[in-house]
């Protein structure tokens, strides 16, 4: 079969880098998601070639390339746009278990596509002469939604098995049935996921994240048990009455920022056996830990850890009496102005989900009355505050931790009443407070 340009919209870089191979006498065929993803109408950005071209000759070809994996053929080629394309040789497997593979290099494309782990996936197109390489039917189950393994599914997935992932990812992004001998090969392969990195295991919940639906893959997630290996913690939440609803407050969140949808999926776990008798800094507590353990496990960044446990600790409660602005000031101060709207998010997703509407039109409320109060710029951090240390140094305060008690104290003031943050109201305060707890040089503190 035969396709043009037109019927892919593949970049012009692609087309020009492919051409050049040509001319040099190699073959060049797109590869890979790219060529699914066009198939199915949906467009995309990173599109990767093979080629017979061993790596030397590729980088012998083209000016500008970096060494992205010479061992495993691949090489990127840099086009005078400045975009990077991978152009990888033809390779064939000649060694696996389960986590890695030894190749070689192959002469032909079926034998590359013949290593693919779906069909869907095994599929490529020649630009030179618009022909659509399927040796394996791909483009049939694509358009019957049949999520299938290159031939014998036990043995795709005995290679590698991030495949058990990769594929419930497929088939939750695409809306895929899995064909009956590849989800047996899957379910079969799910302990072996346990060998894998944690580094790759993250890699595919984040994309799974970051799709149209997340839920399909995490419902298969649990269907398959890949719970029990990855997230036991989850594993319990999945058997749950509010399983459907966490999953449908994941989708209903934007895909950006990634911690989004993680920290919702996250709270699945921390809300299930929550003791209403737990203290709201004890419960916050035992979520931030229970978000840090499974994030610690995907080995995540220290950067996405503290922004994620920062959220499940002050997932509850929320703001207190609508009509109390102190407390809300003190909420501000307490999460900040940009975790206030991230936490409103999380939780209008869920009452979205359960078709909680009352909750919802509270928290609608609740969030109108916040944005008021941000909007009147107040001051809730210490840096915030009209004095500073230098200052109450100038009115007689002791050096050392006596100024940080003092400025704690007279932010929670300011925080009760705003009008007070002013230079000399906050200086006659502060005189009153260093006299009345011995916070002054040569005074003893009583704290």
């Amino acid at each position: 079969m035969r396709l043009s340009a037109s019927d892919l919209s593949p970049p012009a870089e692609l087309l020009e880098i492919a051409d050049t191979l040509e001319s040099r006498g190699f073959q060049a065929w797109a590869v890979g998601g790219a060529i699914r993803d066009e198939l199915l109408g949906q467009s995309r950005k990173d599109w990767d070639l093979a080629t017979d071209a061993r790596p030397e000759d590729v980088r012998g070809v083209f000016r500008r390339t970096v060494p992205l994996g010479i061992e495993h053929g691949t090489v990127g080629v840099i086009a005078p746009g400045g975009t990077m394309f991978e152009v990888t040789t033809f390779r064939r497997d000649i060694e696996t278990d389960g986590r890695h593979a030894v190749v070689e290099f192959a002469d032909t494309i079926d034998e590359d596509l013949a290593r693919r782990d779906f069909t869907i996936n095994a599929i490529a197109w020649r630009p030179a002469t618009e022909e659509l390489a399927d040796p394996w039917n791909g483009r049939a189950d694509l358009e019957q939604r049949i999520l299938r393994a290159v031939g014998d599914p036990t043995q795709r997935v005995a290679e590698d098995y991030l495949r058990v992932l990769r594929g419930l990812r497929f088939a939750g992004r695409y809306r895929l049935e899995i064909e009956p001998g590849t989800r047996t090969a899957l379910e079969s392969g799910v302990e072996g996921t346990a060998g894998l990195s944690a580094e790759r295991v993250r890699e595919e919940l984040e994309k799974v994240l970051a799709g149209p639906q997340p839920s399909v893959a995490l419902g298969l997630y649990a269907e398959l048990g890949v719970l029990h290996i990855w997230y036991p913690e989850i594993a319990s939440a999945s058997g749950h009455a509010r399983w459907a609803f966490d999953l449908a407050a994941v989708d209903a969140l934007p895909a950006e920022p990634p911690e989004l949808r993680l920290t919702r999926w996250l709270l699945s776990a921390a809300e299930v056996g929550r003791s209403r008798e737990e203290d709201a800094e004890t419960a916050g507590d035992t979520r931030a830990g229970l978000g840090a353990t499974m994030l610690r496990r995907l080995r995540c960044s220290n950067a996405t850890i503290h922004r994620v446990t920062h959220l499940m600790r002050h997932y509850l409660p929320m703001v207190g009496p609508l009509d109390s602005a102190a407390r809300i000031r003190e909420w501000l101060s307490e999460v900040g102005v940009e975790s206030a709207s991230t936490l409103f998010e999380l939780h209008l997703a869920y009452a979205r989900a359960a078709r909680a509407t009352e909750t919802e039109r509270y928290l609608q409320a609740a969030r109108q009355r916040v944005e008021e109060e941000i909007g009147g710029a107040p001051p809730l951090e210490l840096a915030d505050l009209a004095i500073g240390g230098e200052e109450l140094l100038a009115l007689g305060v002791q050096e050392g931790p006596a100024i940080g008690i003092l400025l704690h104290e007279l932010h929670a003031r300011v925080l009760e009443d705003p009008d007070l943050n002013d230079p000399g109201t906050l200086a006659e305060l502060a005189r009153e407070l260093i006299e009345i707890g011995g916070l002054g040089r040569g005074g003893s503190s009583r704290r």
